[in-house]
This record gives C-alpha cells, sequence and structure tokens, in this order.
C-alpha cells in the first residue's frame, strides 16, 4: 500500500491511497465467500457456491460493491497510521479505482486536530473574585427566617404592604382567558411584586369581599404572551397580618440548635462566607482558564463545532420536553428566538472545542497524574448527579465504552488544576479562613480513628478491599478527545 497526503488547511487534508491488485482480489473472494453463504443453489451446498456462478446470477458489480464496502474500512484504517493522522470525523472518500486488475487508488478528505505547541501554563496574574459578606446580607438571613416562624391572624380590615390576602385571580388577553394563569384560593403578600408591580398598588385598601380588575402588561419571561397587554380580575377572600417572632435567644433555641442569637447569627455569616467562597473559587477558576486560552490562537475543525452545536440542542430539546414546551416556546420564556439561540450556541461551542483541544495537548505535554481513585470519584460524581448507584453507572460505563471519554474529563479537569495552581492570585481567603470555613483540611488536625477500623485493617486482606470495579479500566485507553457523555436509562 501506498500513502501519500496533501495539507488543504490546519485542520484538512486530503489522503491518497492505492493498494496493490492482489489485495483487491483477496477482498473480491472473501466478499464472494460472504455471499455465497446466503444463496441456495441445486446441486451446491450453501457456502460453497463458486464465485463465478455468483457473478452470473447476481452480476459482478454486487460482489464488487460489498468488497469494496468491507474493504475501504481497512485501507482507511491503515492508510490513518502509515500517515500518523488524528481524524475527528468521518471522512469525505472518492474511489478512483477498485478491481482486481488495476488494484485500488482512493482519495479520503479528513478534518483532523489542528498541531501547535501548547502555551506555557505558568504565570497567569488574576485577582480574586469579591468575596466579603457584609452583615445586611447576615441580617437578610435572619429577616427570611423570621418569615418563616411569622404568626399569621386573618384580621377586619383593608390590606397594607406586607399583609396576607387570599385571592382568586383570572386573566384575560385580547378578551380569552388564560386557563394556566387561573388561580384559587392564592395566599399573596401584598408589596411582594410576584404577579405584576400594579396588583400591590390595587390591593392596597381591599377587604375580604372585594372584587375589582385592572390592566397591565404580562412579565416578559411569562411562557406564552409575555410581555403582551393582560386584565386581571381579582377577588379578595380575606386578609391576613404577620407578626415576625422577636430576633433574641428564644427565636433562636425555636428556630435553629443554637441557644443564643449570636451564635446563629455566627453560623449565617459562616455558612454565607463559605458559599461566596466557594462561587469565588469557581469563578477565579474560570478566569484563569479564559486567560491561559486567550494566549493561543488555533483553527477548530467545523465537524467538532457541528458535533457540539448539535450536542447542545439535543439538551435543550429535553429540557423543552421535561417542562412539555417546543423548543421555540422555551427559548421565548428564555428571552431569546431562534436566530439569537443559534448564534450562541455556536459561539459556546467554538469556546467549548478550543478549551478541549488546548488542555487536551497541555496534558499530554504536563502528564497529570491519573489513578484509580480519580475514575472512581467520577463515577461516583456521575452517580450522585443521577442518583442512582455507583455500580450501576460503572456498568453503564463499560455497555457504553465510554470509558476513555470518561478519563478524558478527568485529565482535563486535573489539567486546569494545574493552571490554576500555577497562576499568581492577588487577594483571596488565607489558608487558616479556609480551614476556618471547613474549605480546606486541617494539615494540622490529629487523625480520627475508629478502632473497629483499626481492627479490620488488621485483618482484611488488601487485596480483598472493597471499591468500584470499572471491567477494563487497568486497560487505560488513550482519551479520543470527547467529553464523557452517559445515557441513564430512565434518566435525560
Amino acid at each position: 500500500m501506498k500513502t501519500s497526503r496533501e495539507t488543504i488547511d490546519p485542520v484538512q487534508v486530503k489522503l491518497t491511497v492505492e493498494v496493490e491488485p492482489k489485495r483487491v482480489k483477496q477482498a473480491m473472494d472473501r466478499a464472494a465467500r460472504e455471499l455465497a453463504k446466503q444463496v441456495d443453489l441445486p446441486g451446491f451446498r450453501k457456502g460453497k457456491v463458486p464465485r463465478k456462478l455468483l457473478e452470473q446470477r447476481f452480476g459482478q458489480g454486487v460482489i464488487a460493491q460489498t468488497a469494496m464496502e468491507e474493504a475501504l474500512n481497512e485501507y482507511y484504517g491503515e492508510a490513518l497510521q502509515a500517515e500518523e493522522l488524528d481524524p475527528v470525523a468521518q471522512p469525505e472518500v472518492e474511489v478512483d479505482t477498485f478491481d482486481e486488475a488495476e488494484g485500488c487508488v482512493f482519495t479520503a478528505t479528513i478534518q483532523v486536530r489542528p498541531t501547535f505547541d501548547p502555551p506555557d501554563h505558568t504565570g497567569i496574574s488574576v485577582t480574586f473574585p469579591e468575596w466579603d459578606v457584609d452583615e445586611d446580607e447576615v441580617d437578610d438571613q435572619l429577616t427570611s427566617m423570621r418569615e418563616r416562624f411569622a404568626e399569621v391572624d386573618e384580621v377586619e380590615r383593608a390590606a397594607g404592604d406586607g399583609d396576607l390576602v387570599t385571592l382568586n385571580l383570572e386573566v384575560e388577553v385580547d378578551g380569552t382567558p388564560l386557563d394556566d394563569a387561573t388561580v384559587e384560593d392564592a395566599l399573596y403578600e401584598v408589596g411582594s411584586g410576584g404577579v405584576t408591580p400594579k396588583l400591590d398598588e390595587e390591593l392596597l385598601g381591599k377587604q375580604a369581599g372585594d372584587t375589582f380588575s385592572y390592566e397591565d402588561e404580562l412579565p416578559e419571561d411569562y411562557p406564552v404572551h409575555g410581555g403582551e397587554p393582560a386584565t386581571f380580575h381579582i377577588s379578595v377572600t380575606d386578609v391576613r397580618e404577620k407578626t415576625l417572632p422577636d430576633l433574641d435567644d428564644d427565636f433562636a433555641t425555636s428556630a435553629s440548635e443554637f441557644d443564643t442569637i449570636e451564635e446563629l447569627r455566627t453560623d449565617l455569616r459562616n455558612s454565607l462566607q463559605r458559599r461566596r467562597v466557594e462561587q469565588a473559587q469557581h469563578e477565579l477558576r474560570g478566569r484563569i482558564l479564559e486567560a491561559y486560552l486567550a494566549r493561543v490562537e488555533l483553527p477548530l475543525p467545523p465537524a467538532m463545532i457541528d458535533a457540539e452545536v448539535e450536542n447542545r440542542t439535543h439538551d435543550l430539546q429535553h429540557q423543552a420536553e421535561r417542562f412539555g414546551m417546543s423548543t421555540q416556546q422555551l427559548l421565548e420564556a428564555q428571552g431569546m428566538d431562534a436566530d439569537g439561540y443559534e448564534e450562541q450556541v455556536r459561539s459556546q461551542a467554538e469556546g467549548s472545542v478550543k478549551a478541549q483541544l488546548v488542555l487536551d495537548a497541555l496534558a499530554r505535554e504536563i502528564e497529570p497524574d491519573l489513578q484509580p481513585a480519580d475514575i472512581d470519584a467520577e463515577i461516583i460524581r456521575h452517580a450522585e448527579a443521577n442518583g442512582v448507584d455507583p455500580q450501576e453507572i460503572a456498568r453503564i460505563v463499560q455497555e457504553q465504552g465510554s470509558l476513555p471519554a470518561l478519563i478524558g474529563d478527568i485529565v482535563r479537569r486535573k489539567t486546569i488544576d494545574a493552571i490554576v495552581a500555577a497562576a499568581e492570585v492577588d487577594g483571596g481567603p488565607s489558608e487558616e479562613e479556609l480551614i476556618e470555613l471547613g474549605l480546606v483540611e486541617d494539615p494540622n488536625a490529629p487523625a480520627e480513628v475508629d478502632d473497629g477500623d483499626v481492627e479490620a485493617a488488621r485483618t482484611d486482606d488488601a487485596d480483598d478491599a472493597p471499591g468500584i470495579i470499572v471491567p477494563g479500566q487497568q486497560d487505560r485507553p488513550d482519551d479520543d478527545g470527547g467529553e464523557s457523555e452517559l445515557i441513564v436509562p430512565g434518566r435525560d
């Protein structure tokens, strides 16, 4: 076999393959033998019909076509290895010759990964995002807790700001009632802006038994007729007054496991701080990756972008189905049209493909450590996300053959870890603050040892230690460049 290639552009090559006549004849003979197994001819056992008789009955073209379909895959695979090409999509193949006398000549136009050297991942300078919590936020949390423990009593007076009213609501657009907007005996807080702002104005001064109508626009994010003028019909059933509990130690005892209001306040502050730091760390990770990716410009294979767009569009369709909506209705609910979505999703796909290519290239250079425990942790993460047993995920990974993609995700995540670790970060919480918030383990803390664990460690065979078994895990195939997409039965 002879191969040669022509570079069309950085992500596309044209591969020319020439195969000797002998191999074409072997392919034709194999195709004839397979066809003979399916034919019954008087005087011949199945599978023993001579090739010439088959050609007389079916024509030489049938055998040649069958032989070519099977042989081209074989020749193409060998040519890829010979030229060390890494295709990202199925090729466009043109066959010039496939003949026992002349051999086979074909060309394959192939989209490939771009060849480039990943940029240096060290020395990226970023500022840690805002992570402080002020006392007003703590006060808001306490107010929310007081709201949940508020006493509500029906009163015989007009409604005021902060009161609760029980109401019935009907909405019409152009005189046609919206059935999905009709509610009965709904408890509504005056001033909350939960329907339209004008409702709060109209409810002020209303009493039990009052009915009224007003004109306003439906919220922009309403699934149907969002932003359109509508008529709202309201009837008030009763008015209720809400009394919040005092913010004292008695409230702390009844609303939490703490004995004093200061202990409760401290716990709320720490919880807010912990969430704020976690959000900031996630944002910081994104900033660092974005800064690293900005260091390189590279051409992107169109096939990879199209595949990513297709995956994201498929996800949108599943999301719409879960809400019982069409994709158009879902996009409208999100304030977007089809053209805007297509533009957005293609831009996102380009960013995702670029990140994948660059991270894969850097991973090959820095070779992040991959342990079996990392695969177990990734399987557990998928199990928790889908609410199934980890062993079920391991089974699905085996059946779908998605272990290489799963490993690819882990390696990319570890590569991002390396980029983040090498960055120069200005600001952010100290190690002591992270330990105090419970976001990192204290290296000086004494290890907690259970007597039962010690005894088990003495008697159990280390080789029999329990773990998640992924069949074929020891093979560790190379990353195929795809992101893992586990299809869990019964899950979208």
